[in-house]
C-alpha cells in the first residue's frame, strides 16, 4: 500500500521547464536528491550538477533548492547564521515531509560550496534518530576544524568531501578575506579536508575524504572550484555514490541492481 501522500513544497524554477518532470511522483517513490547552491545561488553551477545526475539515470526525484538571497547578497548568504539556521530548518522539514510520504526511500544532500555548508546544518536540524542516506560535500566552504559529528549522526551511509589543493582563490585566498560559512578566515575544508581527531570508529567509518584525482581531468573537473559541478565529472565520479544500492529499501530498484550495470566507485576497487 503506498504512504499516505503529504504535501511537499517543492521548488519550481521559472528558468528550468523540466524541473516538474525532475520532480515527478514517479521519481518521489523511487527517492529524493537535494542539491544545495553555493552563495551564488540558482544558476547554471548547480544546473550543471542536475545535469549529471540526469545522465546518470538517477531515477530519483532531483531538487535545486536556493537556500540564498539573490545577487548581490552573496557575502550575507556566506556569513549571516541566521539565514543559515532558517533555510537548513527549512531544508529538515522538507525531508521530514518526503520521508513521511515515502518512507525507507534513499535521501541525499549534494552542496556545492557553501552548499556544502549548508548540508552540514541541515543534517544537524534533523531530529533525534532521523537519517538521510547520506551527504556530497563539493569543495565545501566550511573550516577544516568543523565538528562533524552531529552531521554524521544523521547518515546511514556516508558524508563525502570532495577536495581540491588546487581551488586556491575560492576555498583559499577569498575565505581567509571574507570568512567561511562557519565564520572561520581560513583555508576552506573543501580545499584541504577535515580534521577528524575527534572522529570516533563508527563516525569515521560514515565519513570519507575524496581528493582530488587526476582521473577527474577528463571528465572536465580540472581541479578549480567549478570542475565539481561539470556534468561529465558528476555523471562518472558523484552520481556512482548515490546509485549503490540501498540495503535499508532493497525493494526500490536503482541503476545498481540492474543486471549487466555495475557501478563503480568513483575512488577506485
Amino acid at each position: 500500500m503506498e504512504a499516505e501522500q503529504v504535501m511537499i513544497q517543492w521548488k519550481y524554477s521559472q528558468n528550468d521547464p523540466l524541473s516538474r518532470e525532475f520532480l515527478s511522483q514517479h521519481r518521489q517513490q523511487r527517492g529524493y536528491v537535494i542539491i544545495l547552491p553555493g552563495i551564488e545561488g540558482y544558476s547554471w553551477l548547480n544546473r550543471r550538477i542536475q545535469r549529471g545526475l540526469i545522465e546518470a539515470e538517477v531515477p530519483y526525484a532531483i531538487e535545486i533548492y536556493d537556500w540564498t538571497h539573490r545577487l548581490p547578497r552573496v557575502f550575507h548568504n556566506l556569513r549571516s547564521r541566521k539565514r543559515h539556521r532558517i533555510q537548513s530548518q527549512a531544508i529538515a522539514e522538507k525531508i521530514l515531509a518526503y520521508q513521511k510520504s515515502w518512507p525507507q526511500r534513499p535521501v541525499f544532500l549534494i552542496g556545492h560550496s557553501g552548499g556544502g555548508g549548508m548540508a552540514l546544518r541541515t543534517l544537524e536540524q534533523l531530529p533525534l534518530e532521523t537519517t538521510i542516506s547520506g551527504a556530497i560535500l563539493l569543495g565545501a566552504a566550511v573550516s577544516p576544524g568543523f565538528d562533524l559529528r552531529p552531521a554524521l549522526a544523521h547518515v546511514d551511509r556516508k558524508i563525502w568531501n570532495m577536495t581540491s589543493w588546487a581551488d586556491v582563490f575560492f576555498l583559499g585566498l577569498m575565505t581567509l578575506a571574507a570568512g567561511t560559512l562557519d565564520g572561520r578566515h581560513s583555508l576552506c575544508a573543501g580545499m584541504t579536508g577535515f580534521r577528524c581527531g575527534k572522529l570516533g570508529p563508527l563516525e569515521s567509518a560514515k565519513f570519507e575524504e575524496m581528493p582530488y584525482r587526476c582521473a577527474y581531468w577528463r571528465h572536465g573537473h580540472l581541479a578549480g572550484h567549478f570542475g565539481f559541478t561539470a556534468p561529465s565529472f558528476v555523471k562518472h565520479d558523484v552520481a556512482p555514490l548515490l546509485l549503490q544500492q540501498d540495503e535499508c529499501c532493497p525493494d526500490v530498484a536503482t541503476a545498481s541492481s540492474i543486471p549487466g550495470k555495475i557501478i563503480p566507485h568513483p575512488a577506485g576497487p
